[in-house]
């Protein structure tokens, strides 16, 4: 009986033993007798070919260097979708080809990188886990016969599609680039913008299979005191084995796991990381998505645009006052529709209240019931417009929305007045510049009405009450929301509603540009010379 509980504690051992090559990493027990790289080079290939198992794509190509009895055996490995097969056969395979004389001493990988490898980038690894992930990422793997490190040479493909315009922040003036799945391009595209030392890249990486490259940006000397080290310790503490977009990351790192409001603010724009950076914040860069995440985020951050710095300070001051009506509308325009025509018809003039009782003589719903309607049909519409094909996915959600409205007003399901709240809600939501601002509005939208419908303008005023404390509550790594309103900052107010000139904003937002608080020399304002000390030349009649 001892015998057998001893036999099976040992199968169980075994079956539950993590494979050769597994996601062990140093320190572990074992880690030095089985995942590094030994002097023998037929059982170092055949380690790595069995942690990649059924791989197809798996090339080993072995050779031999040198001339004559010094001939030393070596093999290349890599994935052959990964790999550019022109530099691997003119930098790394031609010059391993060409060489004549080893060196008395022995071939060490020292010498191989001086005299025998000149393209791409080479590291040297012991590890077979860290061997496999260099692989994985478009490294040729160069094993040396006697020697227990291997060369890693970047020799990787270029996989996704140029710089392209912005899809969801587009501007009518100001950059056409964007980011795109490359981390490095992204990275270039942020460089292009901040040539300056101060701008630190840090490499992060995140999920035990994929290992999603992660890119932590910021300034030097200029970023929030403390920020850093909390990204990073936030990122650390992820345990999982995928991730494949940053939307995935905000939800892990982000303050309040409950709310509806993103607390951090994201962009496909490097000219809206830029800003942000040079104000104080971090961002954060993923392999394999075109959206960056900026750290910490604010309200007003979410409602402002790029464009806004762009054009001239009394035109963008114009449309930053629609946009914050706009946000009201999106947020209360069906609500306070249903209140007014359930509870508080009295605020409405005679002749107006008239019309409007005319159009809804026919309807056999009440106020609620009709918007609903209305509210969940665009919504399906949109959604519909989103899924289809590109060709006519927008003609057939604008199609779809005439015709549903009108056939709901024939129909005698909905009042002309109600078709017209939904359609300005619909449109008002669309000013939004970023997408999950606009998405919360959308959600917030619905509650908003169940209390108009209940309690009429008292419901409203307590929702927004409630809204209200709600975002002075939050926080994102330490920041207000809702700064610079609350906590309230005069100085910051230039560039919330409404947006001062540029040589008016001479220091940067108090609470997240202190450690480097002026950003320009006063008195930049410009004007005509002064004729004093001046000579100026007269015109000839």
């Amino acid at each position: 009986m001892i015998s057998f509980f001893r036999w099976l504690g040992k199968f169980l051992k075994h079956m539950t033993a993590e494979p050769t090559g597994a996601l062990l990493k140093p320190g572990d027990p074992g880690y030095q007798e089985v995942h590094t790289l030994s002097s023998n080079l037929d059982k170092n290939i055949k380690i790595i070919t069995e942690i990649f198992g059924l791989c197809d794509d798996l090339m080993v190509r072995g050779l031999k260097i040198g001339r004559g009895k010094k001939q030393v055996r070596v093999a290349v490995i890599y994935l052959d979708p990964l790999i550019n097969h022109t530099r691997l056969q003119q930098g790394l395979m031609h010059c391993l080809q060409t060489i004549d004389h080893l060196p008395s001493m022995g071939v060490t990988t020292e010498w191989l990188i001086n005299n025998a490898l000149s393209d791409g980038r080479v590291i040297e690894k012991k590890s077979f886990v860290e061997i496999t992930d260099e692989i994985n990422r478009g490294a040729a793997c160069l094993l040396i016969e006697g020697l227990d490190q291997a060369l890693l040479i970047r020799l990787a493909e270029k996989i996704g599609r140029a710089v392209e315009g912005p899809v969801t922040e587009n501007v009518s003036k100001g950059a056409l680039d964007a980011f795109n799945e490359d981390v490095r391009t992204n990275i270039a595209l942020l460089r292009k913008r901040l040539h300056t030392t101060r701008l630190a890249v840090e490499n992060l990486q995140i999920g035990e299979l994929t290992k999603t490259e992660v890119k932590l940006v910021y300034l030097k000397g200029y970023v929030i005191e403390g920020l850093v080290d909390e990204i990073k310790s936030r990122v650390r503490r992820i345990r999982i084995d995928g991730i494949v977009d940053s939307g995935q990351v905000e939800e892990l790192i982000q303050d309040s796991a409950f709310s509806l409001f993103s607390l951090l603010d994201s962009t496909e724009r490097p000219d809206k990381l830029a800003a942000n950076l040079l104000e104080g914040k971090a961002g954060l860069l993923f392999d394999n998505t075109p959206i960056a995440i900026i750290i910490p985020g604010t309200l007003i951050n979410q409602i402002q645009s790029p464009e806004d710095y762009y054009q001239r300070y009394w035109f963008s001051s114009w449309i930053r006052v629609l946009r914050w009506l706009a946000l009201l509308t999106a947020l209360l325009g069906p609500s306070l529709w249903i209140a007014i025509i359930t509870f508080h018809q009295e605020l409405l003039p005679t002749e107006l209240l008239m019309t409007i009782l005319v159009t809804r003589e026919g309807v056999p719903f009440p106020g609620l019931v009709e918007a609903l309607i209305m509210e969940l049909s665009l919504e399906v519409l949109r959604e519909a417009g989103l899924r289809l094909p590109q060709t006519f996915g927008q003609t057939i959600s604008i199609v779809g929305a005439v015709v549903l409205g009108q056939a709901a007003v024939s129909a005698g399901l909905a009042s002309p007045g109600m078709v017209i709240v939904v359609a300005l809600t619909a449109i008002a939501s669309f000013v939004i510049p970023t997408q999950p601002l606009s998405n919360t509005i959308r959600i917030l939208r619905f509650p908003f009405m169940l209390l108009a419908a209940s309690f009429g303008l008292i419901g409203i005023i307590v929702g927004f009450s409630i809204l209200t404390y709600h975002l002075c509550s939050l926080r994102s790594y330490g920041i207000p929301f809702l700064s610079p309103l609350a906590p309230l900052s005069f100085g910051d107010l230039k560039d919330t509603f409404i947006r001062a000139p540029i040589w008016k904003m001479l220091f940067r937002p108090r609470l997240t540009g202190y450690r480097e608080p002026q950003r320009q020399n006063p008195d930049q304002r410009p004007h005509p010379p002064s004729r004093k000390g001046k000579k100026f030349i007269r015109r000839r009649k």
